[in-house]
């Protein structure tokens, strides 16, 4: 498992400008028979289907609810402490099931992020999203009460940046469509100067 910051990570236009580079980048690669009024459309789809964007499906109000015990060092909850003495404490846990592009859900949606609370974990082995909250067992009734108000903004979080990748993908046809226009001028200007 590995640390994630849910909506906060990855700035959007970035994976936008990455997927459109990606297009060009792909369609040099491609011989002068794939452009081919007959074979391009095959090729387009080929083209396109990795490149869409798609947010795996969770519902962060039906998470998986466990109790489980850790141990951390003491230098966790009391900053300066020895390092070699350690607590056994009972963290809350909720699990997420999530198949798909899981770095995704480190994209900024265009909405305002709450503040993270408790450890967020993605483990792409099992295809699930963790949290854990490590002051569970100091104040149960507030961690679980924070852990209901921070879904909910997560949420929306999800639903808007899941309408970005939605438009996005809407717009992947007209992005490739304008890539291959611009390919075909440029292998025209080279057999014109090659005549």
């Amino acid at each position: 498992m590995q640390k994630i910051k849910l909506f906060s990570q990855y700035n959007l236009d970035a994976i936008f400008l990455k997927t459109r580079r990606e297009i060009f980048d792909q369609l040099r690669q491609w011989p002068e028979r794939y452009f081919d009024s007959e074979q391009i459309q095959s090729h387009i789809e080929a083209l396109k289907q990795p490149l869409q964007l798609h947010l795996p499906d969770i519902d962060f109000k039906k998470g998986h609810q466990v109790l489980a015990e850790r141990i951390y060092p003491a230098s966790v909850f009391q900053p300066g402490h020895k390092s070699n003495s350690k607590f056994r404490v009972t963290v809350l846990i909720f699990q997420y099931p999530a198949q798909g592009q899981l770095y995704l859900l480190g994209c900024c949606p265009p909405i305002d992020v709450p503040e993270p609370i408790g450890e967020w974990y993605v483990d792409p082995v099992h295809q699930q999203i963790t949290i854990e909250y490590l002051e569970y067992e100091k104040h149960p009734k507030k961690a679980l009460a924070a852990h209901q108000n921070y879904i909910t903004s997560l949420q929306l979080c999800y639903e808007s940046l899941k309408s970005e990748l939605a438009a996005f993908n809407n717009e992947l046809d007209n992005m490739i469509n304008a890539a291959i226009t611009e390919r075909k001028r440029e292998n025209d200007d080279m057999r014109g100067m090659l005549v």
